[in-house]
Parts: C-alpha cells; sequence; structure tokens
C-alpha cells in the first residue's frame, strides 16, 4: 500500500472474474450444495479455479490437493515476501541411473544440519550407525542460542519444576487443537534427558552459566513457573548456551566428526529413492560431481527445516496476512526442500495456513497504535499473541508510542519477560532513538506518523485518562502498565513483525516416521524440526511455551537415533 491510500482498504478484485466463481461455490457449500469430494491432506486453501486434486474443474469444489493452485481470498492487499531467493534443491522429474556418478552405502543420511539435523546425525553416529549428513549451505545454521525444557539436570540445578498439565494445556491453546497431543506427551517424556545429553557435549560443564532465560538480565532470582506480569502466561522454560548463535554450527560440527559422522557441506539432498512397495532405499544428493546416490539400510532423516527462502511455497502454504515484511533467520538454504522430496513419495504435509513463528520486535508493554491512529490491543500479551494482532491491523504494522519520560517510566512495566534480550536502557534509548518519530505535540507526531490527528490525540487522551483512574476500561491491561503520555516531546516508533520461521511440515508419527494422507508409514524416512508438522497449529508458533522451538528439534534428533538403531 503507497502513503496515498493509508486511511482506506485496498480491496483485491477476487470477487470478480474467475475468483467470484469459487466465491460463489463457497456460498452453494453453504447452502447445502455439497463439494465434491477430494483426496489427500496437502491443502484447505480455496482455489479461483474451484479444481479438484487432478486439476480439473469440479463443480462446486472450493479445495484442492494441488498447492500451486491455492489462492487465498484478502480483504486488504499485502505482500507476501520470502526472506530471499534460495536456490531449491528438490528436483521433481526423476534422475536416471545413467545420471548417477557415485554410489554409496551407509545406514542413514541426515539432511540438513540445523539444530535437529545435528542432533539426529550426532545420536544415529553415538548408536554406532554408519552416518552422513549433507547440508546444502557452506556451513549449518543457527537462529539462536536458547534451548527449552521442563525436567533437565539444568532445570532441576536452577530449582525449577512445572505444572506439565497447565503447560500442555497452554500448548494446545495456542496451537488452536491442532496439534498432535501424542508428540507433545512425547517431548515432555523425553525433553530433560535430550537436554542432558545436548549439552553433556560441550566443553563447558558449569551450570551455572546456562542462566533460565528469563533470569538472564536484571532479574537474575526470578523463578515462578512464568511471568505472571503476562497477561497469558509465558512459560519460564527456555536456556541460555554459553555460546553465541553463531558459533554454534561450527561447534556442533567438531562435536559430530569427533562422533564419526561424514559431513558434506554444499552437498544439498535433492530427491528420495524408493522401491516398488513405497518404502524408502536412499537419497540422491548433488555434489560438485554430479548426482549421488546413497543407498540407506537404515532410513533417511530430512531436517531441512522450512522454506522462508521460497517464495512460491510461503505463497500457497501461508495465509497472506499472516507472513509479514521482515525476516530474521539467515538459514538461506531453507527453501522446502524436505517438504518437496517427502511429498513425491507420497507423504502428506500440515493443511494450510501452516504455521509461523513471529517476532513483534519490542515487547515492552507501550502504547501501541495501528495506522488509523486507535488502540487495538492490551500490549502485553507473549510475543506470538502480539505479533498475530499487529498483523491484523491494516497494513499489517503499527506504531508504539512514548514520550521523554520514558526513562523514568520504564521501572514500572520492567518485566521478566522484557529483561531477558536486554536491559532497560536498550529499550529506551531504542524508543527515542534518532530512528523514531519525534514531535513536541500529538497533532505534529500524528502527522509524522501519517495517522488520523483526531483519532490518534482522542486515543492518548483517553490512555492517559484510564492511567489516572487506574483501569483498562479498552482491553482490561493490569493497572500497573498504564503509564502516561504525557510528558512532550512525544516518539512514534514504526514497527512490523518479523518472521523466524516456518514451523509446519510433513506429517509424522510420535516416532517420527513420514505418514501417507490415509496416515500410513513411509519405511524409513523421518521428519523431524520444522521440516516435519503436527506439533504446532496453522496460526503461529506458541511463544508462551518459551525454548520449545530448540528444545523440540535437540529432542528429536536424540530420539531419531536409538528409533533408527533399534529397527
Amino acid at each position: 500500500m503507497n502513503q496515498s491510500d493509508k486511511n482506506t482498504l485496498s480491496r483485491r478484485s477476487f470477487l470478480t472474474g474467475a475468483a467470484a466463481t469459487a466465491g460463489l461455490a463457497a456460498f452453494a457449500g453453504l447452502a447445502g450444495c455439497a463439494p465434491q469430494s477430494t483426496t489427500g491432506g496437502a491443502a484447505n486453501a480455496a482455489t479461483a479455479s474451484g479444481a479438484s486434486a487432478s486439476g480439473s474443474a469440479s463443480a462446486g469444489a472450493m479445495q484442492t490437493t494441488d498447492p500451486a493452485q491455492a489462492v487465498w481470498p484478502v480483504v486488504e492487499e499485502v505482500e507476501v515476501g520470502a526472506a530471499g531467493e534460495g536456490k531449491i534443491a528438490f528436483v521433481a522429474e526423476p534422475i536416471a541411473a545413467s545420471d548417477i556418478v557415485a554410489t554409496h552405502d551407509v545406514d542413514v543420511v541426515v539432511c540438513g544440519l540445523g539444530p535437529a539435523g545435528d542432533a539426529a546425525a550426532l545420536a544415529c553416529a553415538e548408536q554406532g550407525l554408519k552416518t552422513v549428513a549433507v547440508e546444502k549451505q557452506t556451513t549449518g545454521n543457527y537462529n539462536s542460542a536458547t534451548i527449552g525444557g521442563t525436567n533437565s539436570k539444568l532445570h532441576k540445578h536452577w530449582g525449577m519444576s512445572y505444572d506439565t498439565d497447565a503447560w500442555i494445556s497452554d500448548a494446545m491453546i495456542d496451537c488452536a487443537f491442532q496439534g498432535d497431543m501424542e508428540l507433545y506427551r512425547h517431548w515432555l517424556e523425553k525433553n530433560g534427558e535430550a537436554v542432558d545429553w545436548y549439552i553433556s557435549h560441550f566443553d563447558n560443564q558449569n551450570l551455572d552459566d546456562y542462566p533460565l532465560t528469563f533470569a538472564a538480565g536484571d532479574f537474575p532470582d526470578f523463578r515462578d513457573e512464568w511471568d505472571k506480569t503476562s497477561l497469558s502466561r509465558s512459560w519460564n522454560t527456555s536456556l541460555n548456551l554459553p555460546y553465541p548463535a553463531g558459533e554454534l554450527a561450527g561447534i556442533l560440527a567438531g562435536i559430530l566428526e569427533q562422533a564419526g559422522v561424514e559431513i558434506r557441506y554444499s552437498c544439498p539432498a535433492c530427491q528420495l529413492v524408493a522401491d516398488g512397495s513405497g518404502k524408502v532405499t536412499g537419497v540422491i544428493v548433488q555434489s560438485d560431481q554430479g548426482f549421488e546416490q546413497y543407498n540407506c539400510a537404515k532410513g533417511v532423516v530430512l531436517a531441512t527445516g522450512g522454506y522462508e527462502f521460497n517464495q512460491q511455497m510461503l505463497k500457497e502454504r501461508c495465509r497472506p496476512r499472516g507472513v509479514p515484511g521482515s525476516w530474521l533467520t539467515g538459514a538461506f538454504g531453507n527453501t522446502g526442500d524436505g517438504h518437496q522430496m517427502g511429498l513425491a513419495v507420497g507423504a502428506a504435509e500440515d493443511e494450510f495456513p501452516h504455521a509461523i513463528m513471529l517476532d513483534p520486535e519490542q515487547l515492552m508493554p507501550y502504547l501501541r497504535v495501528n495506522k488509523l491512529g486507535k488502540r487495538f490491543t492490551p500490549e502485553y500479551e507473549p510475543y506470538g499473541h502480539l505479533a498475530l494482532a499487529i498483523q491484523a491491523q491494516p497494513g499489517t504494522y503499527d506504531f508504539y508510542v512514548v514520550d521523554s519520560a520514558i526513562g523514568e517510566k520504564i521501572d514500572k512495566i520492567w518485566t521478566p519477560s522484557s529483561s531477558c534480550y536486554g536491559p532497560k536502557e536498550v529499550w529506551t534509548a531504542a524508543a527515542t532513538s534518532e530512528h523514531a518519530l519525534k514531535a513536541d505535540t500529538l497533532e505534529e507526531l500524528a502527522k509524522l506518523m501519517e495517522v488520523p490527528e483526531d483519532q490518534f490525540v482522542a486515543t492518548i487522551e483517553r490512555w492517559n485518562e484510564m492511567a489516572a483512574t487506574g483501569k483498562d476500561e479498552d482491553f482490561g491491561k493490569p493497572a500497573n502498565y498504564l503509564v502516561p503520555v504525557d510528558t512532550p516531546p512525544f516518539y512514534g516508533i514504526h514497527r512490523h513483525v518479523r518472521m523466524s520461521a516456518i514451523c509446519s511440515g510433513v506429517d509424522v508419527n510420535a516416532k517420527h516416521e513420514c505418514l501417507t494422507p490415509e496416515g500410513e508409514v513411509i519405511e524409513n524416512l523421518y521428519a523431524i524440526g520444522n521440516c516435519s508438522g503436527h506439533f504446532y497449529g496453522g496460526i503461529d508458533y506458541p511463544l508462551t511455551v518459551f525454548g520449545l522451538s530448540l528444545g523440540r528439534c535437540y529432542t528429536e534428533g536424540y530420539v531419531i537415533g536409538r528409533m533408527v538403531a533399534e529397527k
């Protein structure tokens, strides 16, 4: 949207032409004209043509198992941009035997060397399996140096225990009850064992150097199960590893090599090999020499992450308003190769929309307004909830607003959830930096923000009135967070939500065996981490359960090694 139409909502012309046909088909379905059945479980998105699984028109049909035909009716034009243009490794057409330049016989190949792939390769090698790990990039990738769990020796070291029934209740609510309870129960059962195993490989074994994330800032003694200052429970389950995220890939590579894993960089997996029964017998990779085939006696593990660098898959699989315009990931190889390889041998994937890990950039409970100058949220929800609230606004952005006295006022709203990401001086400096819009009056600030002046001023005045009375009559925000905005100059900070990763993938069971649309196991094929599905719902990664993403990856990789070895 350009600046000239900030106060209006541009509407896609999906109510004309072919798209109107799809819309009418939807209403017909609601009226009792049942759509023709489609097979498979890939997509539940509406299609403009009403195509069936075979791609032909089907009267009244609104669904398709062909992702390329998926379109998303929207109210407002929203750009779906990828993190960049990645090089897709997946090869759809069968690779001829004559094109294979080398063949290798191994037990297992792990595709991808992020947190999940590292853990899987290490676990497999430690079980005595001849293990090869292939990675698309020149190095592995880590976006974070945190790990989540509930019953590791680190958690016990810090005196932590958790009501896991309440934890799993929150996790189920945040995934809209679309997550597989068996997978969650399995994580709760195994995460402590997996975290202990994982950290045992590091050279630093001083448990004091692995602090609870919520206690890593200005609240070193914070030991509550969750941050009670948040409107929803933000669980104090995350731990900080004593290494920068950027160094973890190199550290783990050394650990893997010492365990006997053969690592091949710049060598992406591009096609699975299966026999006549559907059993996966190997994987074809592409090296500098050409296509090479690995025959895998025990199996292939897909740990290729999401598809943040594949715009087509983002458009197909993610709700447009769910995809933000800013990114946090450096996983340039994430183009959905594992998803596509799994689908090519008959696997199903999570239905659309896929879950996205969203970050609202700023978690402080500052007053927020949208492009209409209106307050739209109680501000201090957990990361994922706040991000979704911002994405729901016109233009998918917002502003947070403070005044020049925020340095003195911040103590009133300073919390463990905010502190763990930096000292309060960092937050106040960011709010009043040269990148902020600054004005001596609210009217002037509204003009700089390009929001309706009258509405913005009315919003601030109402906010200040509620701060004075100590009651948020609009959203029920706790009184101690109602800090007035009344000391000029005033600051407005424009913010977009950022994305870290796609969190949906190939359907799996509790053993992480890949499944067909009918729920049958594809023998010898496994998927873990963000390449696997059934864990999150179709909205957002549940950031009320801190550290779950990497904790899940390490746990699944750890478990895979034992499962594969026992076959």
